[in-house]
């Protein structure tokens, strides 16, 4: 089955909660948001505004990660069981606002009520547009300091690769591993 790619819409509060927990969770906890996903697909949080219902505007997609499990679980609680898929969403992301994203986007692109389609809670998205709002979440790395540039030049680029323990289920990679 081919790998998706999903825009989920929750406020910052929320969606800080689901980076937290290792989760994707539809508005509502609904079961037709998670329904679709499967292992490996992509998934994108988008926050228009910090909490609902009055929050400060933030219109920022901030995490991106990709589905663990095979199947949607129960998140058991008073009164409440969300729909919910496991994540392994980025170690390190900053929040990307959506305005300097939005003529590069299918998703947005020559449609002035895009707005519209998030609606919902969740939509499907292009490979490419996933990997627009994946690249404009990662944290830059950081410039190395003269010392840091002297120990480059004296060892060499050459390192052991680091990995999360996570590994995409299709190619059996880790697809946040730092490799030199």
């Amino acid at each position: 089955m081919a790998i998706r790619y999903w825009l989920v819409v929750q406020p910052f509060d929320r969606a800080l909660a689901m980076v937290e927990g290792g989760f994707v969770q539809a508005p509502w906890g609904a079961f037709e948001g998670v329904e679709q996903m499967r292992v490996s697909d992509g998934v994108a949080l988008y926050c228009p505004r910090e909490v609902n219902p009055d929050g400060e505007p933030l219109r920022s997609v901030v995490q991106a990660g990709y589905v663990l499990d095979d199947e949607p679980y129960r998140a058991g609680g008073r009164g409440s069981s969300p729909w919910r898929r496991e994540v392994q969403w980025m170690r390190e992301s900053r929040p990307a606002p959506i305005r300097p994203l939005r003529d590069l986007l299918d998703l947005t692109r020559n449609d002035k009520y895009w707005g519209e389609r998030l609606r919902a809670g969740w939509l499907e998205l292009s490979r490419r547009d996933f990997e627009i709002f994946e690249d404009a979440v990662r944290r830059p790395s950081p410039e190395p300091s003269i010392l840091g540039m002297g120990l480059i030049r004296e060892t060499g680029l050459a390192q052991p690769e680091q990995s999360s323990g996570y590994r995409d289920a299709e190619s059996g990679e880790d697809p946040y591993s730092i490799r030199f």
